[in-house]
Protein backbone atom coordinates (compact mmCIF):
# COMPACT_ATOMS: atom_id res chain seq x y z
CA UNK A 1 0.00 0.00 0.00
CA UNK A 2 3.16 2.20 0.29
CA UNK A 3 4.60 1.53 -2.57
CA UNK A 4 6.29 4.06 -4.52
CA UNK A 5 7.76 3.52 -7.97
CA UNK A 6 11.07 5.60 -7.26
CA UNK A 7 11.49 3.33 -4.75
CA UNK A 8 11.85 0.12 -6.91
CA UNK A 9 13.90 1.55 -9.72
CA UNK A 10 17.13 -0.18 -9.03
CA UNK A 11 15.97 -2.65 -8.50
CA UNK A 12 13.31 -2.88 -11.02
CA UNK A 13 16.59 -2.09 -13.32
CA UNK A 14 19.02 -4.66 -12.18
CA UNK A 15 16.12 -7.76 -12.98
CA UNK A 16 15.87 -6.05 -16.37
CA UNK A 17 19.58 -6.37 -17.08
CA UNK A 18 19.25 -9.45 -15.85
CA UNK A 19 16.62 -10.43 -18.31
CA UNK A 20 19.01 -8.90 -21.19
CA UNK A 21 21.89 -11.04 -20.01
CA UNK A 22 19.69 -14.04 -20.65
CA UNK A 23 17.77 -12.91 -23.82
CA UNK A 24 20.20 -14.50 -26.63
CA UNK A 25 19.55 -18.29 -25.10
CA UNK A 26 16.01 -17.96 -25.64
CA UNK A 27 15.40 -17.07 -29.01
CA UNK A 28 16.54 -13.84 -30.08
CA UNK A 29 18.38 -13.12 -33.59
CA UNK A 30 21.77 -12.52 -33.90
CA UNK A 31 21.67 -8.69 -35.30
CA UNK A 32 20.39 -7.24 -32.41
CA UNK A 33 17.08 -6.68 -33.27
CA UNK A 34 15.23 -8.25 -30.73
CA UNK A 35 12.81 -10.17 -32.62
CA UNK A 36 11.68 -13.73 -31.49
CA UNK A 37 11.46 -16.33 -33.41
CA UNK A 38 8.79 -17.98 -31.27
CA UNK A 39 6.82 -15.83 -29.03
CA UNK A 40 6.12 -17.23 -25.49
CA UNK A 41 2.52 -17.79 -24.51
CA UNK A 42 1.38 -18.14 -20.77
CA UNK A 43 1.43 -21.76 -20.68
CA UNK A 44 5.09 -22.33 -22.56
CA UNK A 45 6.65 -19.75 -21.09
CA UNK A 46 10.01 -20.75 -19.36
CA UNK A 47 10.95 -19.93 -15.80
CA UNK A 48 14.44 -19.29 -15.50
CA UNK A 49 15.33 -20.10 -11.63
CA UNK A 50 17.92 -17.07 -11.28
CA UNK A 51 20.31 -16.91 -8.77
CA UNK A 52 21.32 -13.52 -9.63
CA UNK A 53 17.44 -12.08 -9.66
CA UNK A 54 16.65 -9.64 -6.92
CA UNK A 55 13.24 -9.97 -7.77
CA UNK A 56 11.16 -11.97 -9.80
CA UNK A 57 9.79 -11.33 -13.50
CA UNK A 58 7.25 -12.13 -15.77
CA UNK A 59 5.56 -10.76 -18.48
CA UNK A 60 2.37 -12.22 -17.58
CA UNK A 61 -0.80 -10.03 -15.54
CA UNK A 62 -2.48 -13.84 -15.09
CA UNK A 63 0.67 -15.04 -13.09
CA UNK A 64 -0.26 -12.32 -10.20
CA UNK A 65 -2.34 -12.83 -7.10
CA UNK A 66 -1.75 -9.74 -5.80
CA UNK A 67 -0.58 -6.62 -7.77
CA UNK A 68 0.16 -2.95 -7.44
CA UNK A 69 0.36 -1.12 -10.99
CA UNK A 70 3.52 1.29 -10.97
CA UNK A 71 5.44 2.73 -13.70
CA UNK A 72 9.07 2.06 -13.84
CA UNK A 73 10.90 3.14 -17.04
CA UNK A 74 14.12 1.12 -17.02
CA UNK A 75 16.69 1.62 -20.30
CA UNK A 76 18.65 -0.58 -21.76
CA UNK A 77 21.17 -0.29 -24.67
CA UNK A 78 18.59 -0.46 -27.19
CA UNK A 79 15.29 0.90 -25.68
CA UNK A 80 13.01 1.54 -22.73
CA UNK A 81 11.55 -0.96 -21.40
CA UNK A 82 8.31 -0.41 -18.50
CA UNK A 83 7.74 -2.34 -15.78
CA UNK A 84 3.91 -1.88 -15.51
CA UNK A 85 3.37 -3.67 -11.68
CA UNK A 86 4.77 -5.49 -8.99
CA UNK A 87 3.35 -8.21 -6.23
CA UNK A 88 2.59 -11.63 -5.61
CA UNK A 89 3.07 -14.73 -8.22
CA UNK A 90 2.55 -17.54 -8.04
CA UNK A 91 4.23 -20.92 -9.69
CA UNK A 92 3.96 -24.32 -9.93
CA UNK A 93 6.79 -26.56 -9.20
CA UNK A 94 7.28 -30.36 -8.62
CA UNK A 95 7.97 -32.25 -5.29
CA UNK A 96 8.00 -35.94 -4.93
CA UNK A 97 5.71 -36.23 -8.10
CA UNK A 98 2.84 -33.88 -6.93
CA UNK A 99 3.13 -30.42 -7.42
CA UNK A 100 4.11 -27.49 -5.13
CA UNK A 101 3.12 -23.79 -5.48
CA UNK A 102 5.55 -21.45 -4.54
CA UNK A 103 4.87 -17.34 -4.30
CA UNK A 104 7.54 -14.84 -5.81
CA UNK A 105 8.19 -11.28 -5.46
CA UNK A 106 8.41 -10.37 -9.24
CA UNK A 107 8.05 -7.47 -11.51
CA UNK A 108 5.40 -7.27 -14.45
CA UNK A 109 7.30 -6.14 -17.89
CA UNK A 110 4.85 -7.15 -20.52
CA UNK A 111 8.05 -7.38 -22.91
CA UNK A 112 9.58 -9.91 -21.26
CA UNK A 113 9.98 -13.59 -23.18
CA UNK A 114 10.51 -15.64 -19.62
CA UNK A 115 9.89 -15.40 -16.43
CA UNK A 116 12.63 -15.24 -13.58
CA UNK A 117 12.35 -16.58 -10.32
CA UNK A 118 14.40 -15.29 -7.31
CA UNK A 119 15.74 -18.24 -5.26
CA UNK A 120 16.79 -15.47 -2.83
CA UNK A 121 13.80 -13.29 -2.24
CA UNK A 122 11.85 -16.51 -1.84
CA UNK A 123 14.49 -17.79 0.97
CA UNK A 124 14.54 -14.05 2.65
CA UNK A 125 10.66 -14.42 2.80
CA UNK A 126 9.55 -17.80 3.31
CA UNK A 127 12.67 -19.81 4.61
CA UNK A 128 14.94 -22.67 3.40
CA UNK A 129 17.60 -22.86 1.23
CA UNK A 130 19.20 -23.81 -1.98
CA UNK A 131 21.81 -25.78 -3.48
CA UNK A 132 23.91 -25.78 -6.92
CA UNK A 133 25.31 -28.75 -8.73
CA UNK A 134 26.44 -29.32 -12.07
CA UNK A 135 23.04 -30.79 -13.55
CA UNK A 136 20.77 -29.35 -10.75
CA UNK A 137 19.37 -27.14 -8.30
CA UNK A 138 17.65 -28.76 -5.14
CA UNK A 139 15.73 -26.36 -3.26
CA UNK A 140 15.39 -27.15 0.45
CA UNK A 141 11.93 -26.02 2.12
CA UNK A 142 11.46 -27.55 5.49
CA UNK A 143 11.76 -30.96 4.44
CA UNK A 144 10.78 -31.20 1.11
CA UNK A 145 13.26 -30.68 -2.00
CA UNK A 146 12.42 -29.28 -5.33
CA UNK A 147 14.98 -30.31 -8.04
CA UNK A 148 15.46 -28.05 -11.21
CA UNK A 149 17.91 -29.37 -14.15
CA UNK A 150 20.12 -27.05 -15.59
CA UNK A 151 19.52 -27.11 -19.17
CA UNK A 152 23.09 -27.35 -21.00
CA UNK A 153 21.39 -27.06 -24.44
CA UNK A 154 20.11 -23.65 -23.34
CA UNK A 155 22.46 -21.37 -22.17
CA UNK A 156 23.14 -24.28 -19.23
CA UNK A 157 20.81 -22.36 -16.89
CA UNK A 158 18.31 -23.98 -14.16
CA UNK A 159 15.20 -24.12 -16.12
CA UNK A 160 11.56 -25.35 -16.20
CA UNK A 161 8.67 -25.44 -18.04
CA UNK A 162 5.20 -25.58 -17.24
CA UNK A 163 4.96 -23.64 -14.12
CA UNK A 164 1.97 -21.20 -14.67
CA UNK A 165 -1.13 -22.32 -13.24
CA UNK A 166 -4.72 -20.91 -13.48
CA UNK A 167 -7.17 -19.24 -10.98
CA UNK A 168 -8.81 -22.98 -10.94
CA UNK A 169 -5.72 -24.40 -9.46
CA UNK A 170 -4.98 -21.43 -7.08
CA UNK A 171 -8.66 -21.44 -5.46
CA UNK A 172 -7.92 -25.16 -5.12
CA UNK A 173 -4.18 -25.03 -3.25
CA UNK A 174 -4.66 -22.31 -0.84
CA UNK A 175 -3.51 -24.32 1.86
CA UNK A 176 -0.90 -25.95 0.22
CA UNK A 177 1.09 -22.15 -0.94
CA UNK A 178 3.85 -21.42 1.13
CA UNK A 179 3.90 -18.37 3.35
Amino acid sequence: SRFESADRSREAEEVVQRLNILRGIFGFDKDGKHELKKRSTFLNCPLVWDTGASFGLTPFRADFIDYVECRIPVNNIAQTNMVVGIGTTLHKFECGGKPMYLPCLSYHLPSAEIRLFSPQTYHTLYGGHSTVFGDRVVMMIDHLSINIQINAEAGNVPMLHGTSCSASEVKEIGPLIRS
